[in-house]
């Protein structure tokens, strides 16, 4: 392949790379051999080498296959970033299991319906999720469940005090009568037999994802083994100076969400890198854990990078480790990536991807200036990405608005049962159409302009939210914003922005307003601000444009 965008690829970047028949657990074998004594696993002061993470990940799939998984068995995973949840992931596909990675907080009818759409046989959960848990096994054909304690792999220390502290206030102790039910994942990996493990084959299944739940009823995406390991093996050639062995990541995306699974868990298999493991994100344990840990790459979502921008003398806490940064899930404002950029000296960089695809299938380079600001980068490493026309396909040259589509070998394998929605997905020729509205300059930068269910039809015009949200987090009081709309085939629309706005200021519906009609066309400026104390959001960190929309209107005025 040969595409304008390969000549601003960084250095030591290849056009393609070589993509081995392997299954996804080979990469953790291949790492435990070449680095034994490298930290793989790292959660608040314990640390899990390469060598032990294998062999807790091959002891598991034994007893998986042991209590009666079958090879090709669905298994949920009801896990946070905690040492358990990659320990159970390889495990489950060492056995040649199918690993549904589902959201730890989800509630009861959700994790229902995408169990069973799945056909989930077992369910490997946090002792603390027992309620939801107890009320899934009332309603789900599961049969097997494994619970496992927070505490397990905590420094003695720190588990002796959470045994005392936390256990019983938090609720971490599961009811008498369902912990006989069940099985315990510490007794599973002391207990587990010495046996041959399925030969994996690495166009078979191994994982489903569910999206777009945000917007109508959640698909699950299945991806192969050798989808993953394209996607993690891309991302890892994006960063052509890493260091195998050495580099330390931090882990505060959700590994259920395709980013953190992808970004976070398989890449850092694939180089041998330590996972600095974050169950939840909160802004002073990720600073302290890059302080502790001495981490090198944050992938992470833009709210992730503006709240560390936000934090007075974020400096003391040595955030000059930080190496590589790349955001993703959403757009990331200018000031954002200006502001994280100052305080860490660390590059930041837009990136894109859709769990269909993987998910990462553009960035940004890293190590040059040809960063384009407002654009997602370009294509990784053996992907190709075009713009064709929304009413008729055909393929659109340079600056023209369309859809994006994208081909590579990270691309899903299609949309678990459900052959026509996986026919609508592709082109004929095989083209994975994103459903995103983007354009494509004469070097092959990509810029995202919309969503296609969020861009809103005002008689003659096309009105794209993040037009509107760019000018405002250029407002010097807004710390984030989010526009949302009823497309309307004649007249003004019901466009409305809502706003946050930083801590300590105070501002008024009318002054940015004013503001927004200085910088756009009239027909882009909202009927209304609103304001809120937070934007509601996906876990992962995409704003709910729908949510705001459903909301009662609030005050005209910020507070103070």
């Amino acid at each position: 392949m040969s595409h304008p965008w390969h000549m601003h690829y960084d250095p030591g970047v290849p056009a393609t790379i070589s993509l081995p028949a392997v299954a996804l657990p080979d990469l953790l074998s291949i790492a435990a051999r070449e680095h034994p004594d490298a930290p793989a696993l790292l959660f608040y002061g314990h640390a899990i080498s390469y060598a032990e993470f294998d062999r807790l990940a091959t002891r598991f799939a034994a007893a998986l296959l042991s209590a009666g998984v079958r090879p090709g068995e669905r298994i949920a995973l009801v896990l946070p970033n905690v040492p358990q949840a990659p320990i159970a992931y390889y495990g489950a596909l060492r056995a040649g299991a199918l690993v549904v990675l589902t959201n730890p907080i989800f509630e009861a009818g959700s994790l229902i319906r995408q169990l069973a759409d799945a056909g989930v046989t077992a369910l490997i959960a946090l002792s603390m999720f027992h309620p939801l848990v107890i009320s899934v096994r009332a309603r789900a054909a599961v049969r097997l469940v494994v619970y496992t304690n927070l505490k397990e792999f905590l420094p003695p220390g720190q588990r002796r005090l959470f045994t005392l502290l936390r256990q019983e206030r938090e609720g971490h102790r599961v009811p008498a009568g369902e912990a006989r039910r069940a099985h315990w994942m510490a007794r599973m990996l002391e207990d587990a037999p010495g046996m041959a493990l399925p030969v994996l084959d690495p166009n078979a299944p191994a994982a489903i994802l569910y999206t777009g739940g945000t917007t109508g009823e959640a698909r699950g995406v299945v991806h192969t083994h050798r989808s993953l390991v394209a996607n993690a093996l891309q991302v890892a050639a994006w960063l052509p100076d890493v260091r195998r062995g050495a580099e330390r990541v931090i882990c505060a995306l959700p590994f259920s969400h395709a980013y953190g699974m992808t970004a976070c868990m398989n890449f850092s298999v694939a180089i041998a890198a330590a996972m600095v493991l974050l169950p939840t994100f909160e802004t002073s344990n990720v600073l302290h854990a890059i302080r502790r840990e001495r981490a090198t790459i944050f992938p992470g979502v833009p709210p992730m990078y503006a709240a560390i921008a936000e934090v007075r003398d974020a400096r003391r806490y040595g955030l000059a480790s930080l190496r590589a940064c790349i955001s993703g899930a959403a757009p990331l404002p200018i000031e954002v990536q200006e502001g994280f950029e100052r305080i860490t000296r660390a590059r930041l960089v837009e990136g894109y991807g859709l769990t269909e695809a993987g998910p990462v299938t553009h960035a940004n380079p890293l190590g040059t200036p040809h960063e384009r600001h407002a654009t997602i980068g370009v294509p990784l490493p053996s992907t190709e990405a075009k713009i064709v026309a929304l009413d008729s396909g055909d393929d659109l040259p340079p600056g023209a608005i369309g859809e994006l589509l994208v081909r590579g070998p990270q691309v899903m394998q299609g949309y678990w049962n459900r052959p026509s929605e996986t026919a609508e997905a592709f082109t004929p020729d095989g083209w994975l159409r994103t459903g995103d509205i983007a354009r494509m300059d004469a070097d092959g930068f990509f810029q995202i302009i919309e969503r296609k269910k969020d861009m809103i039809i005002a008689g003659p015009y096309n009105i794209y939210p993040r037009d509107v949200e760019e000018v405002l987090y250029q407002h010097p009081k807004v710390l984030e914003a989010a526009v949302a709309g009823v497309s309307r085939d004649e007249g003004r629309p019901d466009l409305r922005a809502f706003v946050v706005l930083r801590r300590g200021e105070r501002a008024t519906a009318d002054e940015l307003l004013s503001f927004l009609r200085e910088r756009l066309s009239a027909h882009k400026v909202p009927a209304a601000v609103e304001f809120r104390e937070a934007l509601p959001r996906t876990f992962i960190g995409k704003v709910l444009r729908r949510a705001l929309l459903e909301e009662p209107q609030r005050d005209q005025e910020g507070p103070a």
